[in-house]
């Protein structure tokens, strides 16, 4: 059945966009929710979201945007269309095990890894060649970065994000709403509302609403 993208003023659009192409999904409409740019592929049909019809409503969809703050909004303002069945979206290169559950709305990019009895939340959005350990447990609206490595038993909570190239031990726990930078290595747990960053990782701000100001 056809997939609609909800969303796409984002640049991260171009890579939901080769992961249908490589799954030969066809997208029934590419939806511009906001004024301003949009990235999806040249011959794309593009609609505003006043012209989303009836028979669209009945197709899953999927929000491409890599900000959890903004994806839980996006969503919000689909599902106040009529919009009600979000799609799991997992690129075929990507490697997941039989054991791994995976709720509605989320994302998987090419060649992430996605280990033995690992738990991804509802609207998850894991980037390109990212590493999730057996079970890791990640929560609704988590963001794991390209490359990000999370081992063993690691757990992240509700719209925490984990920076590109991160590197989190087995068995840490990352608070809601954190953000773990760029290739950090985090060796204790991480307190929720906070950003760390380094190797080892160090608290650098404490009490932000989530990543780039926006909460979930």
């Amino acid at each position: 059945m056809p997939i609609v993208i909800y969303g796409i003023g984002s640049p991260i659009v171009a890579d939901v966009a080769e992961t249908c192409l490589r799954s030969k999904l066809h997208v029934a409409a590419w939806v511009r929710n906001i004024d301003g740019p949009v990235f999806a592929p040249p011959d794309a049909r593009v609609i505003a979201a006043d012209e989303v019809s009836t028979t669209e409503l009945d197709y899953a969809f999927i929000v491409p945007q890599f900000t959890p703050g903004h994806r839980l909004a996006t969503r919000q303002h689909a599902q106040s269309l009529g919009f009600r069945r979000p799609a799991i979206l997992v690129d075929p290169t990507a490697v997941v095990a039989s054991s791994a559950r995976i709720a509605a709305g989320s994302y998987v990019n090419s060649m992430a890894n996605i280990g033995a009895e690992s738990i991804v939340g509802l609207f998850a959005f894991i980037n390109r060649g990212s590493s999730i350990g057996h079970h890791v447990a990640l929560a609704d609206f988590v963001s794991i970065g390209p490359a990000a490595v999370l081992a063993a038993g690691v757990r992240v909570g509700r719209g925490a994000v984990i920076g590109a190239g991160a590197v989190i031990l087995p068995g840490i726990e990352i608070g809601e709403n954190s953000v773990v930078g760029a290739g950090a290595t985090v060796t204790r747990p991480v307190s929720p509302h906070s950003v760390v960053t380094g190797n080892p990782a160090r608290t650098v701000e404490s009490g932000i609403a989530g990543y780039r100001g926006f909460g979930v």
